[in-house]
């Protein structure tokens, strides 16, 4: 048993280090309008294949362990009163809501290809609840990932070109192709970057989070093959960060690292404090040299003054009313889990091309949207659940390793104010649940329960 709980620790985080790789076979495509309509396709991802690999050694090792049998109701009402536990069973609630949503979508194929994907997060809850893997190990796969991916965007935007490449994912990216993600100044049009991934901000995303780890990794490891590590992945993820040109990550990343800073000054050693604000110092002249070199690309992208910024903005104000019609013309139910787009077309708007049709960028409407107003109250419950763990926490139970595992879910859900993939799509759904897994398995313990 030991060594099947080793095989699942390690293939578990070879799945987080190869997540961004989009590497996927499309099974049934999908078209709207005679364009291809990507929120319709049925994809299976190679890491998806990883992953249900570990489940079933996770399977293995609960029937090894015996940790199958049944409960009886003296334990059931032990294991209620841990926070943890409820919460985790609030998310099981979610996946039963949606699962029984498949019964009334608008599609139900592909409310249930959605659903299954919704399964997959609600294992790699219960995989990171109950067995121990190491903060730092997660840390360091994640960082290791991000610098490839950091490679390859600064790559990418210095060429102005995302290669296509079929076995990693990839599709083919330059400024004047239609549909590529772009800034657009008065003379030129810029390629932002993308690594492996399928839009600058889902980068971005990774990239954060990334950066969160990094400064956790500075804090508590301390030898000269750690430090190289940690600088070279700050100069390769802070001007990839930058050349995603994601404003949604990089408010995330200041409202994290503002609130580190104030814990860091009231709870931690100078020592401490001295690494921090090095490295903030680091980051601080990368960005103002790039700042200064690419300074027509950011005050585009800061002040939306460009007309494409513009039209940006006002194709996100029309999706959040698209969601508000939804959501008003089936507010108990909703559409069904991944079924959004096709709601759109269905009820609001026929005439757009495929490509066009996108959920609103807020996963919160997004949610109510899919799953009513039922499923939005077990999702606010379940946020509302972290929250209240965090607030509960005993200031001497507050270590670092909470404060960073915090910090990264508090981005996530600032993301999420302003996009959609951490609900949309396979990629941000286990990013989601993963980071709010380790919240669990972290703030379980020091709650203040005077």
């Amino acid at each position: 048993m030991a060594r099947l709980k080793l095989i699942i620790e390690y293939g578990f985080y070879l799945f987080v280090f190869l997540l961004p790789w989009q590497t996927r076979l499309i099974w049934r495509d999908s078209y709207l309008n005679g364009y291809v309509w990507e929120y319709g396709r049925f994809s299976l991802y190679g890491t998806e294949i990883l992953f249900w690999l570990v489940i079933f050694c996770y399977l293995l090792w609960l029937v090894g362990n015996k940790k199958l049998s049944p409960l009886s109701l003296s334990q059931l009402g032990s294991q209620l009163k841990s926070p943890q536990v409820v919460i985790y069973w609030l998310v099981v609630l979610l996946a039963v809501w949606a699962g029984l949503g498949v019964v009334w979508s608008l599609s139900s194929q592909l409310a249930y290809y959605r659903w299954i994907v919704l399964l997959e997060a609600v294992a790699v809850i219960a995989v990171v609840l109950n067995l121990n893997f190491s903060t730092k190990r997660l840390a360091a796969v994640w960082l290791s990932a991000a610098s490839i991916q950091s490679v390859m965007a600064v790559w990418q935007f210095g060429q102005q070109l995302v290669w296509a490449n079929k076995w990693l994912g990839m599709a083919t990216q330059f400024p004047n192709q239609p549909g590529s993600i772009i800034l657009q100044t008065t003379s030129e049009r810029w390629l932002r970057a993308y690594g492996s991934l399928p839009h600058p901000n889902i980068l971005a995303g990774w990239l954060v989070i990334a950066l969160m780890f990094l400064f956790y990794l500075a804090f508590t490891v301390q030898t000269k093959s750690w430090r190289i590590f940690i600088l070279t992945n700050l100069v390769l993820i802070v001007p990839a960060l930058f050349f995603t040109f994601s404003r949604s990550a990089w408010i995330g990343l200041i409202v994290a690292l503002v609130l580190l800073g104030f814990w860091l000054r009231r709870c931690w050693d100078n020592n401490a404090k001295k690494i921090f604000y090095q490295l903030i110092f680091l980051m601080l002249i990368i960005l103002t040299l790039l700042s200064l070199v690419f300074k027509d690309l950011l005050l585009t992208r800061l002040t939306g003054a460009q007309q494409l910024e513009a039209n940006s903005i006002e194709l996100r104000l029309a999706f959040t009313q698209q969601a508000r019609e939804l959501i008003a013309n089936d507010w108990l139910t909703g559409t069904g889990i991944g079924n959004y787009t096709l709601g759109v077309f269905q009820q609001l708007n026929a005439t757009w091309p495929g490509y066009y049709y996108q959920p609103v960028h807020n996963i919160y409407l997004l949610v109510v949207s899919e799953l009513g107003l039922i499923g939005g109250m077990i999702f606010a419950a379940i946020i509302a659940g972290w929250c209240w763990l965090v607030v509960r926490q005993q200031r001497s139970a507050l270590n670092l390793e909470k404060v960073i595992i915090g910090l990264n879910f508090l981005i996530i859900l600032i993301i999420s104010l302003f996009d959609h993939y951490f609900w949309s799509l396979y990629f941000g759904l286990v990013v989601f649940w993963l980071i709010l897994a380790f919240n669990l398995k972290l703030y379980s313990t020091g709650l203040n329960e005077s």
